[in-house]
């Protein structure tokens, strides 16, 4: 009773269960603390932010779309 549909339904969700092993490892991985050796951090504590930290632009935002209530339009009496 294995068709051709069935198949590829098994190798999609044999590569999902994969791709979901794979990036769990890697979550589980980045909670180890680095202990002396370059094992993937880039810096000696292992903190994971190195260097300076980046601070948020000054800049002023410019608005290209302001969204709310339009004025209410006055009525003008014709008499």
């Amino acid at each position: 009773m294995l068709n051709w549909q069935n198949i590829l339904v098994a190798l999609i969700v044999l590569a999902a269960l994969c791709y979901v092993a794979r990036r769990g490892l890697q979550r589980l991985r980045s909670f180890r603390a680095s202990r002396g050796g370059n094992d993937g951090s880039p810096c000696e504590t292992g903190c994971g932010s190195c260097g300076e930290s980046q601070k948020p632009s000054n800049t002023p935002r410019t608005v290209f779309v302001e969204i709310g209530r339009s004025k209410p339009l006055t009525r003008r009496s014709g008499r």
